[in-house]
């Protein structure tokens, strides 16, 4: 028989930290969301009347609901903006990862199926399974309403926190859709303890970009690719493209995942390993022609970038032929 999670809480919790962690390590919000989510998740579960022991596996699997997403690209999971279809269905095998990890434990067989079916709908437009109504696990539809209150009243990079009224108006326009209107109905009823949380300190800063700063980002990157072998500077390039120097820094690494002076850093180390390799230039001149005045400075960077010293990249010249065949054979 299962060991009920009460009696294992302490190790289920410790164990679900370290896989987390390593979320973490990849999405910071993810971890602080996974937190709120199962806090609003026992209040809910005790409106309900739910048992100590259903109300802590609700909570363990409400912590556990996004442990799919180790298994996401970075690509998808750190994308400001709309997912296309195919980014859409990597992002919806997410809840059956999830399961296939949790399962394999003994003790979270019933956390298992919960974060499997968390993204269920009342009306059985969810995934994976297109469960309805009741067939959804309890813990699940309620997980299904505390994490979309997170989601709304929180920052995120395609949209900016939602006001209390304004949420509690989602949910409950959704009741009999989306949600169950029984987990509903308990939302309403302590409604000011669900949101008490989100204040300005403890909602994630999450930047909020709009579609022009996006586009204006994407095309410095696609500037930049196309004239890699030009020196640009961080201001130059925020002036081309009509950005605050700080909004292309945030826009930058929330599309693509690095800063954007390390990319222009990279860019430059390319050019001048390119010049290294099929020219004679000095290598004062080619540190010169990538931005940086003193040889010194380039030669350490450019070493932590590619792991070796700039004249170990000089071309190697092509011995020179004699001048008569003839003579060299006699």
């Amino acid at each position: 028989m299962t060991e009920p999670v009460s009696s294992s809480l302490p190790t289920c919790r410790a164990l679900l930290q370290s896989i987390v962690a390593a979320v973490d390590a990849r999405d910071v919000y993810t971890a602080h969301h996974s937190d709120r989510v199962a806090a609003m998740a026992v209040v809910l579960a005790r409106v309900l009347h739910l048992s100590e022991d259903d109300t802590n596996t609700v909570q363990v699997a409400a912590f556990a609901h996004d442990i799919g997403k180790i298994s996401m690209s970075d690509a998808v999971l750190r994308k400001a903006g709309p997912l296309t279809d195919a980014e859409w269905e990597e992002m919806r095998r997410c809840p059956v990862t999830g399961y296939d990890i949790l399962r394999k434990v003994p003790q979270f067989q019933r956390v298992a199926l919960i974060v499997r079916h968390h993204h269920e709908r009342w009306d059985g437009r969810g995934y994976p399974d297109q469960l309805a109504g009741t067939a959804i696990p309890l813990g699940a539809r309620i997980i299904a309403v505390a994490d979309s209150i997170d989601a709304m009243m929180s920052n995120r990079s395609y949209h900016p926190a939602m006001t209390a009224p304004v949420c509690h108006h989602e949910i409950e326009k959704n009741s009999g859709v989306m949600y169950d209107p029984q987990v509903v109905a308990a939302a309403m009823n302590c409604w000011d303890e669900l949101v008490s949380h989100y204040t300005e300190v403890e909602t994630p800063p999450t930047p909020y970009f709009d579609r022009l700063q996006l586009e204006h980002t994407r095309q410095a990157h696609d500037y930049l690719l196309a004239n890699q072998g030009s020196r640009i500077t961080l201001a130059e390039l925020a002036a081309r493209f009509h950005l605050s120097q700080s909004s292309l820094k945030i826009c930058f690494k929330a599309l693509y995942g690095v800063p954007v002076a390390s990319y222009l850093r990279g860019l430059r180390m390319d050019t001048a390993a390119n010049l290294l390799r099929s020219s004679d230039l000095p290598v004062a001149e080619i540190a010169h022609r990538v931005g940086y005045e003193d040889p010194s400075r380039f030669a350490a960077a450019f070493r932590r970038h590619t792991g070796c010293r700039p004249t170990e990249l000089r071309r190697v010249p092509c011995p020179t032929p004699p001048e008569n065949e003839s003579d060299a054979s006699a």
